[in-house]
């Protein structure tokens, strides 16, 4: 098939994420399945305007919003060419059923909802929010594509009718870096933004220390000067700033590294399309502790790879840090069964599955 993906951001824009990588291993995966793939994204500061990459084609056009523009653009000239389009919504649609009516597949990870207003405040988060279930009724009885059970079952109460099937992402092997896991160390892998509640567990580390003042906590990932700013002064007033680290943005190679040191791994999204961090950090046989939300009541089985907190606050997230550091048995034994879960989600699951959704549709 000739398959035309639309994504706003490719693996090695500044602000990739995990929608990123599983693109990135949808596409090389389907491109090494025979398929001629492009994927149409936007441009930032020294990127090429197109390139090959691991098999697939990368076309670069426009920003973050306007590059859906240049996508339909590049979409309506090839409109006779293309086979399929799998269409990415992240936040925004790129709206290719204008185009495609009958050939687009969607694929997306989860719903913006909270995150407009989380990312966007004022007027701008508001219009989002309001503008979301109109912009996605145009899909309505699009095929769907997601990676996890709880954001299919989001989607259907938020009135999408159309046929939803579930493909779970795969995961690379674990590298082979050196680390041992630190007693006490709380880890987070990710965007410093609000939607992310990295400020929870913040204030959750500050709970733990009362009873374990041992206890640490690792930052990996960047964000904005304010968020960062804000994560700063917040670690000083609760007076943990000596025990909180900001790795910032850093290669994956040693991202394996420190996440090998994390004796646990936390996550207070306000929702996730899966919860990624979660499952690359189970690989190392890091357990998790992670809220109760959308996606990454997926990546945790509770009381068996990890902890999902009774609630949505950073006391109940805290207690599920103190039960897994306190109890040194039972974290090997999560971080054991954590590594042992991910061996079911690879490559002929997910690609396979999604080619054939692609074909079938």
């Amino acid at each position: 098939m000739k398959i035309a993906l639309f994504n706003w951001r490719d693996l090695h824009h500044p602000k990739a994420g995990g929608a990123e990588v599983a693109t990135h291993r949808l596409a090389s995966g389907l491109a090494a399945r025979g398929h001629d793939v492009t994927w149409i994204t936007s441009a930032y500061p020294g990127a090429r305007s197109g390139e090959p990459r691991d098999g697939y084609h990368v076309v670069r056009a426009g920003s973050e919003v306007t590059c859906r523009f240049h996508g339909l653009k590049w979409l309506f000239d090839r409109r006779n060419e293309i086979d399929v389009v799998i269409d990415e919504v992240n936040t925004l649609p790129f709206l290719s059923r204008l185009v495609c009516p009958r050939r687009v597949v969607v694929w997306m990870h989860q719903l913006a909802r909270e995150v407009w207003r989380a990312e966007a405040p004022g007027i701008v988060g508001a219009i989002g929010y309001a503008l979301e279930p109109a912009l996605m009724a145009i899909y309505a009885r699009t095929p769907i594509v997601t990676i996890s059970q709880s954001s299919a079952a989001s989607f259907r109460e938020f009135g999408l009718h159309g046929p939803i099937h579930v493909a779970e992402i795969s995961l690379e092997p674990p590298s082979s870096v050196a680390g041992a896991p630190q007693a006490g160390l709380v880890g987070y892998v990710g965007r410093l933004a609000p939607s992310k509640r990295v400020d929870h567990i913040i204030r959750a580390l500050a709970v733990v220390r009362r009873d374990l003042p041992f206890a640490e906590l690792a930052i990996v990932g960047s964000g904005s000067d304010r968020e960062t700013a804000r994560l700063t002064a917040l670690a000083r007033d609760l007076e943990v700033e000596t025990a909180v680290r900001f790795y910032g943005r850093v290669s994956s190679e040693k991202r394996d590294q420190i996440t090998r040191t994390f004796d646990v791994v936390a996550m207070a999204s306000l929702r996730e399309g899966w919860g990624l961090v979660v499952s690359e950090a189970a690989r190392y046989g890091v357990p998790g502790v992670v809220y109760p939300v959308p996606g990454l009541i997926d990546a945790v089985a509770d009381g068996k790879t990890g902890i999902i907190a009774d609630a949505q606050t950073p006391q109940a997230l805290a207690e599920g840090l103190l039960r897994i550091i306190k109890d040194r048995t039972f974290r090997d034994a999560l971080g054991a069964q954590a590594m042992q879960y991910l061996l079911q989600f690879d490559d002929e699951r997910f690609v396979g599955r999604f080619e054939k959704i692609l074909r079938d549709r």
